[in-house]
């Protein structure tokens, strides 16, 4: 049985907040320390990644197994409702999650979901050429290969050139999360009409339209779903401006009526 490590901060309404690919919860600490101010912050390791990360073969995940470990967090932690703020895959997770178990969802807050299924074609296409280029690097016994070769086909190779050299190596560290998200395996865009929680899906003004194309795609399957722009913004907002996106998640959280105004 393998482990899943999270960490619990605040106090208030429940908040799950799950990180991207690429990455682990280590990355959002100053997120979730804005966010804790407000609500009782669970952050995730998912699995495959950062400390939920194994020594054995990296695999495709699917995301019903991430759906089962969160509604295993909790149970363990004696939650209820909680509300679901996920950071690229992460915020595909979200929506899988609040779709299936609607009962224990009160809100959902996704910045830039890559959210496949809903993409357009040439999109899809590109994102199984990056998902088969992860997982051919893996098959190699090639880890590091197979994080360079996701992030190259995410963010090009400029973005791999510019790296610093520590950057590189906790990118390189990170190949057995890429394996378990690249192929997006499992998700269902037909279920999410079963959504009933608030949901917003926010994007950047400086990231790649393409992010904006697929909110509102999600907007068209997911009944009073909304989208938020917050200008200035890249794909890397949650971890490069997290004052931003806190202010952004209290804000949708006050309109649902999940936190009252000026509450701590």
């Amino acid at each position: 049985m393998r482990t899943i490590h999270y960490q619990r901060e605040g106090n208030g309404p429940a908040l799950l907040l799950l990180h991207a690919t690429l990455s682990s919860s280590r990355q959002l600490r100053a997120l979730a320390g804005a966010l804790a101010e407000r609500f009782a912050v669970i952050s995730v390791d998912r699995r495959g990644s950062g400390r939920s990360a194994t020594d054995g073969p990296a695999v495709p995940i699917d995301v019903a197994t991430h759906i089962r470990d969160l509604l295993a967090i909790l149970r363990t932690e004696g939650l209820g409702a909680a509300t679901m703020v996920g950071h690229s895959y992460g915020g595909c997770v979200a929506l899988e999650f609040a779709a299936r178990h609607p009962d224990v969802v009160a809100s959902v807050f996704a910045y830039e979901p890559p959210y496949g299924p809903l993409a357009p074609p040439e999109v899809q296409a590109h994102m199984a050429q990056v998902a088969r280029e992860t997982l051919a690097a893996n098959a190699r016994g090639d880890l590091e290969g197979a994080a360079l070769a996701f992030m190259t086909g995410v963010a090009g190779t400029d973005s791999v050139a510019a790296l610093s050299p520590a950057a590189r190596v906790r990118i390189g560290r990170a190949g057995q999360g890429a394996v378990a998200d690249a192929t997006l395996l499992g998700m269902n865009a037909d279920g999410l009409a079963a959504i009933n929680a608030p949901v917003r899906i926010a994007s950047g003004g400086a990231s790649d339209p393409l992010y904006a194309i697929i909110a509102e795609a999600l907007l068209s399957r997911i009944r009073g779903a909304s989208h938020r722009r917050l200008d200035g913004l890249g794909h890397m907002g949650p971890i490069l401006q997290p004052d931003v996106i806190a202010a952004a998640v209290i804000t949708f959280a006050r309109e649902c009526g999940i936190v009252r105004e000026g509450s701590r």
